[in-house]
């Protein structure tokens, strides 16, 4: 985490997360740390595991057809793609973290994601990060495991509502078509009723970019690291990708252990 501070001797990131979500400042601390929980060290942790010789395990036609002809170049877009594929599933565990937060509910199991209790009535909110991210199999799993515990909650009498929440590209709420017993919850829609604040989906949009610093601070010894080794297995002394070592790597020099 940044260790700038400002005059009162906050954590600046804190206090600048803290004013774009419009929260207060415990909120907005463990908003920071799972982001730095569920994205940066993981994005970090994979990058440990990879080694520059093991980028041309992919095959290197990928990125020198799309012009790459510098080791920094291929190393670069290729570490985008491995993150970009990566960090998807990460941010939606990041947003469902948010969700409970702000919210100040719980993640009860059992296939629930979100339960929270408002004016007497017991909310519970299965969460997708997109539309149509789960297949037909799954989506049903949600759905049977919604109704399951609002009939253990239905049982002691308490007032229950079902929702399938989707966390960002959804416009409207509208019922299930498969179980109008269901709300299947806009992106919008659901960061309003969690956080009471209208737009806070486009405020947790801007907060993603001071959070960023995180990633950058986590992966920047990795990612030099990374170009070192490839340049030294498949770049010659301009910089360039070695383009007779890249189609027939060489063998990858063995440590002796002691």
């Amino acid at each position: 985490m940044s260790a700038e501070s400002t005059d009162d001797g906050k954590p600046r990131l804190i206090v600048d997360v803290a004013a774009v979500l419009d929260v207060g400042h415990t909120e907005a601390q463990e908003i920071v740390e799972a982001f730095e929980r569920h994205v940066a060290l993981p994005l970090q942790e994979n990058l440990q595991r990879l080694t520059g010789r093991d980028l041309a395990k992919r095959n290197p036609m990928i990125y020198t057809s799309r012009g790459a002809k510098t080791v920094r170049e291929w190393v670069d877009r290729y570490l985008e793609d491995r993150e970009t594929s990566a960090i998807e599933g990460h941010i939606g565990t990041w947003q469902e973290e948010v969700a409970r937060i702000v919210s100040g509910g719980i993640k009860p199991g059992s296939g629930v994601d979100l339960q929270l209790e408002r004016g007497g009535v017991i909310e519970l909110y299965a969460i997708q990060s997109a539309p149509n991210t789960k297949s037909a199999g799954g989506a049903k799993a949600d759905r049977d495991a919604l109704r399951a515990a609002a009939g253990a909650l239905r049982a002691s009498r308490r007032p229950v509502e079902l929702n399938v929440a989707v966390l960002s590209g959804r416009r409207k709420s509208t019922p299930m078509k498969s179980d109008p017993s269901i709300m299947h919850v806009g992106s919008d829609d659901f960061w309003k009723r969690i956080s009471g604040i209208s737009d806070f989906r486009a405020r947790l949009l801007r907060a993603t970019t001071l959070l960023s610093e995180l990633v950058r601070a986590r992966a920047q010894s990795e990612v030099e690291r990374i170009h070192a080794e490839a340049q030294a297995a498949f770049g010659d002394a301009q910089g360039n990708l070695d383009l007779g070592r890249l189609a027939d790597p060489p063998s990858a020099t063995r440590t002796r252990r002691s």
